[in-house]
């Protein structure tokens, strides 16, 4: 029977800038009521029907990715005045105080330029400043804006270019050097604002003793796990399983692939480490 969770990601208020996709208080407790405040059970008792294959077609649980502190700072009043608890998925480099470069990168984007439009002209310009223009054109070939990332019909065909620029054509190293150029010519402070994005341990405790479930989501958040070798990815994971144990003085049985980046290596690694659920980021069953 398919199993279904609601993901979230990024919220804003006063504190957390407004960027595309993020919601505010007044949004989610809308989603909620619209999805119907019964039909959505609480974490663990979400778990433990999956674990016997008991849920009903429409049962539902909310999950929340990446341990972001607009999430402890709007989203989780909300669920307090609900009587809801949800799933936390984490990144426990975070919590060791390293920055996720992603997270930096978008918050970034939103705070230094007043249109997704602005941000992509502008990161094309240090591109062509740093990269080989023929080798990205020579790349650019094998690009089709329809297939993909078709399976994320939200993207327009300005982001899927973008996206596969990013990881198809540059990988995680040179983009993160056109990045890093681009937030210096600026005066980014990346490093202050690194302190804004994230929980901290205690934060994540609290979450836990007050009944929401703490799960996987690998140690760093690599964009592409899939490709790292088994080796690479049982260290993820092994670190993250560790720490959040310590955190929580459980062993966590829930997890969701960061970016839905997986490989038969990844499962069975996660089976090793005890973990019964695990969740995608659309629709599909494998």
């Amino acid at each position: 029977m398919p199993a279904h969770g609601v993901m979230f990601h990024h919220f804003h208020d006063d504190f957390h800038p407004r960027g595309p996709g993020s919601l505010g208080a007044g949004d989610l407790l809308r989603i909620i009521h619209k999805l119907g405040r019964d039909r959505i059970l609480p974490a663990r008792q979400w778990l433990e029907r999956a674990c016997r294959n008991s849920l009903r077609d429409d049962d539902l649980c909310l999950t929340f990715d990446d341990c972001l502190l607009s999430q402890f700072d709007v989203a989780l009043p909300v669920l307090r005045d609900l009587d809801l608890t949800a799933f936390f998925f984490v990144p426990s480099s975070v919590l060791e105080g390293h920055a996720e470069p992603m997270g930096v990168y978008r918050h970034f984007r939103i705070t230094r330029f007043d249109t997704v439009e602005a941000f992509y002209h502008a990161f094309y310009a240090a591109l062509e400043a740093t990269f080989d223009p023929s080798r990205l054109a020579r790349a650019m070939l094998r690009f089709n804006p329809r297939e993909y990332l078709s399976q994320y019909p939200f993207y327009s065909p300005a982001d899927r270019r973008f996206r596969f620029i990013r990881d198809e054509v540059l990988g995680p190293e040179a983009f993160s050097q056109v990045m890093d150029r681009m937030m210096a010519d600026c005066g980014y402070d990346a490093a202050t604002v690194a302190g804004r994005l994230w929980m901290r341990p205690a934060q994540v405790v609290q979450l836990h003793a007050e009944g929401h479930v703490i799960g996987l989501h690998s140690h760093t958040h690599p964009r592409r796990l899939q490709r790292l070798s088994p080796q690479q990815q049982r260290e993820e994971y092994g670190r993250n399983w560790r720490a959040i144990r310590q955190l929580t003085g459980e062993a966590p049985q829930a997890m969701a692939h960061p970016n839905n980046s997986y490989s038969p290596y990844t499962l069975a690694i996660l089976r090793q480490l005890g973990v019964r659920i695990g969740f995608r980021n659309n629709l599909a069953l494998r």
